[in-house]
This record gives structure tokens, C-alpha cells and sequence, in this order.
């Protein structure tokens, strides 16, 4: 469980007014709530929604799935507004999964909320085992060669249509990430409305994070669906794009070499961006000074030492004869 911190429930306290009733104990109960959302996404993996980001670091992967103590506490300080808006974005998931399992055909995993059985199948209406209709969809869980994730979903034989979908809300945060010219125009006057309808294909970030779902489900899914829906007006795009492994030669690249150096114990290179161990990715990096030997211990790494020598240890009797003083050594 990761502590919250102080200033983060101050912040509620400044705000609330005399006669609020309900809002102060529900955004208490809901920080708390997210404070431990994603405790149990894996650490032995790296995960394709990190890899489609142009900053990630295959380095910090490594040291993260070979357990490397964190060098700084994760704390958490939330605010109930990123909270709302990302359980908003939950919903919105929520929504096309529960539409497409009435429809009869969303694919993936699934899980009993009576006995806890989970298993794989077709929008099923009972649990095998109980028979109770209590289900949860579990979305579509991928591993492949060190990466894993879940994509939102799986449709089959939709008009006889195969493939993996994944649900986008697209908010003015999404726009400034992933498409800054976009929010610029918003920025310089122009409407919501006519930037929303700016968006022909699916932002850069998406495509590769699809991509990387597309070569871990290969050859069972050639295809994936990205379902845009605006946070502004709830208008949806949809945009579906074909397995392309040219799209993440790269980053695929860097992963084999994060999953060979994770074999061998040596960690892999560190991107192009990280100058130096004062690079603004690199200072708020928990593996910082392990990366970069800071006060620490020399880490070895294949830049170093590509072929590292075993060391042989001399005898206890031989150490003990070399560490006598020098006046009372035999002659």
C-alpha cells in the first residue's frame, strides 16, 4: 500500500465550505481508493503502454524486473479532479465492453464474483462451475518474450470480423500529450468542436501501443480497433488498423535487448536522451542511482565490461599470510 501524503488531503480541507456534507468524506474515501489502484500490475514485465511513449527506457524496465530497490518512496498525492477523471475514463471503457458482451461477441478472460473461477471465453452469461451470472470481464491478458499487458478487448465473429479493440477518451489532456498542434489550435481560439473532427487517424502513441497488443496475439489477431470518444460531446471515431511489425522494429529491438540482458545480469543501454544522470527523465527515475553508479557500488554494465571475468578467490590460509605485518613475515 503506497502512503499518501499530508499535503494531498490538506488540499482537500482548504476547499471545502461550511455546509458541504457529502463531497468531503466521498473525495477522502475515493484518494484513498486510487491510492491503491494498480497494486497488483506486474513488475516482471514491461508493459506496452510504457513502451509506445518516445521517453521510455528499456534500462529502467530492467532494473525494475530484476528487483532493484526503489530509491524513492512512492507516495501517494492525488487529487480528487485526476481521480474523477480517471474513473471517468474507466467508465467509458466500461460501457463498450458491456454493449459488446450483450451483443454476443466480446472475447477474453473472465472471472466468477461468486466461486472465482477465471477462464477464457464469448460473452458467456453464467459461470461454468456455479452457474451464477455474476461476472466480471477480465479483458484480454497478452505475454510475450518479457512483455505483457491487456488489451480492452476482443471482438469475434462480429459480421465475421476478428479482432482486438482498445477504448481512447479523448480529453484535453490527451490532446496535449499526444497531439500539441491540436491544442494549440484550442489554445488560439478554435472550438472543441472543429478540433474533435481534426482527428483522422489514431495519435502515434496508440498505434504502437496496438501494435505491440497485435505482435504479442499474433497470428490469432491480424487487426485492432481504436475507439476514440470525445470527453467534450461523447462523439466517437473509430479507426482500425492492421498488424504492422515495421511500426515497432525499434522499440522490439530495445526489448529483446532488455530480456537478454535480464538473462545475462547486465544491464542493457541507455537511450539516446539520457546525456546524463541530471536528464529530466533520468532525475525523477527510482533506479537513478543504480543506473549511473551514484554513491554506490559499481554496477557493471556492457558498455563496461561485455565479457565480465570470474573472479578467483585465494585460499583462507594464503589471505591470512599476506595480511601479516611485514616485520614478523618469515624470510
Amino acid at each position: 500500500m503506497r502512503e499518501m501524503r499530508p499535503s494531498a488531503l490538506k488540499r482537500l480541507k482548504d476547499t471545502y465550505k461550511g455546509d458541504d456534507r457529502i463531497l468531503p468524506s466521498l473525495e477522502r474515501h475515493v484518494m484513498r481508493a486510487m491510492a491503491n489502484d494498480g497494486a497488483d500490475r506486474r513488475h516482471d514485465v514491461m508493459h506496452p503502454s510504457e513502451m509506445a511513449k518516445k521517453d521510455w527506457c528499456g534500462r529502467h524496465d530492467y532494473f525494475r524486473i530484476i528487483g532493484t530497490p526503489s530509491e524513492k518512496e512512492s507516495m501517494a498525492n492525488p487529487s480528487f479532479r485526476m481521480n474523477n477523471v480517471f474513473a471517468e475514463g474507466h467508465q467509458i471503457h466500461g460501457k463498450y465492453q458491456d454493449w459488446l458482451w450483450e451483443m454476443g461477441v466480446l472475447h477474453g478472460a473472465w472471472l466468477c464474483l461468486s466461486c472465482h473461477l477465471v477462464w477464457t471465453d464469448t460473452s458467456p452469461r453464467q459461470c461454468p462451475t456455479c452457474s451464477s451470472p455474476r461476472l466480471m470481464y477480465r479483458e484480454v491478458p497478452l505475454f510475450r518474450e518479457l512483455v505483457g499487458g491487456h488489451s480492452d478487448g476482443a471482438v469475434h465473429d462480429l459480421d465475421g470480423w476478428d479482432g482486438l479493440i482498445e477504448v481512447k477518451s479523448i480529453g484535453m489532456g490527451t490532446l496535449r500529450m499526444e497531439a500539441p498542434r491540436m491544442y494549440q489550435r484550442y489554445l488560439d481560439g478554435e472550438t472543441l468542436e472543429n478540433v474533435w473532427w481534426k482527428i483522422q487517424r489514431p495519435f502515434t502513441t496508440h498505434v504502437k501501443q496496438g501494435q505491440l497488443y497485435l505482435w504479442m496475439s499474433w497470428p490469432r489477431y491480424e487487426e485492432i480497433c481504436f475507439l476514440y470518444e470525445s470527453k467534450f460531446h461523447q462523439q466517437v471515431k473509430e479507426f482500425v488498423v492492421a498488424y504492422n511489425p515495421a511500426t515497432i522494429a525499434p522499440i522490439l529491438e530495445t526489448a529483446r535487448e532488455v530480456t537478454r540482458a535480464v538473462a545475462q545480469g547486465l544491464p542493457p543501454s541507455r537511450p539516446s536522451w539520457a546525456e546524463d544522470s541530471d536528464s529530466k527523465i533520468c532525475k525523477s527515475c527510482p533506479y537513478r542511482r543504480a543506473c549511473w553508479n551514484l554513491g554506490a557500488p559499481h554496477v557493471t554494465t556492457q558498455a563496461d565490461d561485455p565479457a565480465p571475468v570470474r573472479v578467483l578467490r585465494s585460499t583462507p590460509a594464503k589471505r591470512r599470510r599476506a595480511l601479516r605485518p611485514a616485520a614478523v613475515r618469515p624470510t
